[in-house]
């Protein structure tokens, strides 16, 4: 596992070290200078992209015929991919909390900018968890087209099932987030424990997404020839 780690790793470093300082320094200069705090936790996503460019490097080598030959599983090649991208993603999320302490004081709360950083890193750990699973079916480049159709099924998904939903189910649900309004409302749940809490349920989700992505990755990279 640490040789193809250290695989992908010399892949991303060799290929763009230098385009990932140029990257840096620009949306550095763009938050501090134009307060443009949406670019920071944009960091999250675009680090997280390096990893994900190995399996298009992959693919361009014929890298996965070679692979099979070693004495390594399926599912550990398939793994190198994820943990790989976790840790783009938490450097990224380092940079992103960095980057926001460029802009003004008070711009942002402590518990907003975790806050912030959470969706962005459940967006990253969706997209990844397509992106991955899509181009060992499809490929690296026709991935990218199954990819926007599946993140379109995504967001269409909640509001076809809250339409399905049935009358009861429906207004339980507006009841409860009613209720989590009032609370927030009321005080007896301040702004930062809202914020901490929506922030653990979705790292909570980023699990999940990972998890069932990382399954079926395995599957599909057993039955497919290289």
């Amino acid at each position: 596992m640490r040789g193809l780690l250290y695989k992908d790793w010399s892949l991303v470093i060799n290929s763009y070290k230098y385009n990932f300082l140029l990257l840096l320094v620009f949306y550095a200069l763009l938050t501090a200078l134009l307060k443009m705090t949406f670019l920071a936790y944009a960091m999250v996503f675009v680090v997280g992209m390096y990893a994900a460019s190995t399996t298009s490097m992959d693919e361009n080598s014929h890298w996965d015929a070679y692979a099979r030959t070693l004495p390594v599983t399926p599912g550990q090649l398939v793994a190198v991919k994820y943990l790989l991208t976790l840790f783009f993603t938490a450097v990224g999320v380092i940079l992103s909390f960095v980057l926001l302490q460029l802009v003004p004081q008070g711009a942002s709360t402590l518990a907003e900018e975790v806050l912030g950083l959470s969706s962005a890193t459940l967006v990253t750990m969706l997209y990844f968890s397509l992106t991955i699973p899509l181009s060992y079916r499809f490929g690296a480049v026709r991935a990218r087209s199954w990819v926007t159709v599946a993140l379109l099924l995504v967001i269409a998904a909640p509001a076809a099932l809250l339409l399905a939903m049935p009358e009861q189910a429906r207004g339980w649900l507006e009841g409860a987030l009613g209720a989590l309004s009032a609370q927030v409302s009321a005080g007896s749940l301040t702004e930062a424990q809202f914020c901490f809490a929506a922030a653990a349920g979705m790292l909570v989700l980023c699990v999940v997404f990972l998890a069932i992505s990382w399954a079926v990755s395995v599957q599909i990279y057993r039955k497919k020839g290289f």
